[in-house]
């Protein structure tokens, strides 16, 4: 059975993570074709490898979606401005409509938590922002003490494209990183390596920049009133889900410090907005 998604929000900054790493794990994307001259221009190298993977939604394109042997989902990207348990995540939604009865369809909804790099003009893109400037500047910035559990978007991505070969079961799942990190560990680490691209652009470099700092000790969260100020998101039906998927479940593999470099990319891009 082939897998078709259809991109019902081609450019947004999700979607394209989402298409780039999908297009070459054999996901096969339909959209408008304004869309599609966009997304071969942007992404020509992804496309080189896999030219099959996007079709415009032409005559062509909606043949291929009334072939009976084609599992066909959308994908949406959620409004972030609902706060889900007092934060404010990104959203995807996975719809698979049925053939067999009129109207009908199946939704999964993946709330992602603390992925980075951030979403542009994010809350977490601001902080980030800040701490650069407080990082070139040598003060330090006011840490709200909030534990957070980053992921990166890599991981992300290479989960939610399994999902589109395979939809889980209909329901609500939660996305995260499976460690707590608290702000003063982040920015220790955020701080060392805006230091190290500073020096790196300068060629003034100092022991201090090839120290190795070995990551954090894990400690104890503070329980204030019974309860710890934020609780991980609950990522055991994901996990059950990605089992019977790829047989690995959830699993996010990429270190902190690459996706903070990630973060410094993406802040130190000319003009960056």
């Amino acid at each position: 059975m082939s897998a078709w998604c259809v991109l019902a929000h081609p450019l947004h900054p999700l979607s394209q993570a989402i298409f780039a790493k999908s297009a070459l794990k054999g996901v096969n994307f339909l959209t408008t074709s304004e869309a599609c001259a966009e997304l071969r221009l942007r992404h020509g190298a992804v496309l080189a490898a896999a030219p099959q993977a996007l079709t415009a939604l032409t005559e062509d394109g909606h043949n291929l979606l009334n072939q009976e042997d084609a599992q066909i989902v959308q994908l949406l990207i959620g409004d972030e401005s609902e706060p889900v348990e007092g934060i404010q995540p990104r959203v995807i939604r996975i719809v698979e409509r049925h053939r067999d009865i009129e109207s009908s369809e199946d939704e999964i909804t993946v709330y992602l938590h603390d992925v980075l790099p951030p979403a542009p003009g994010s809350d977490h893109e601001t902080m980030f922002r800040a701490w650069m400037e407080a990082s070139r500047n040598g003060t330090r910035p006011n840490l709200v003490e909030q534990p957070l559990h980053w992921c990166d978007l890599n991981d992300v991505t290479s989960a939610v494209s399994d999902l589109l070969q395979h939809p889980c079961e209909v329901g609500t799942y939660h996305m995260s990183g499976r460690r707590t990190w608290t702000m003063d560990e982040t920015w220790q680490e955020f701080d060392a390596l805006v230091q190290r691209t500073i020096a790196g652009q300068t060629g003034k470099f100092g022991t201090e920049h090839l120290e190795s700092r070995g990551v954090p000790v894990v400690e104890a969260i503070a329980i204030r009133n019974g309860e710890t100020e934020r609780v991980r998101p609950d990522l055991g039906p994901l996990h059950v889900a990605l089992t019977k998927v790829n047989g690995e479940g959830w699993r996010p593999r990429t270190p902190l410090r690459q996706s903070l470099m990630m973060v410094i990319a993406q802040l130190t891009e000319p003009y960056a907005s």
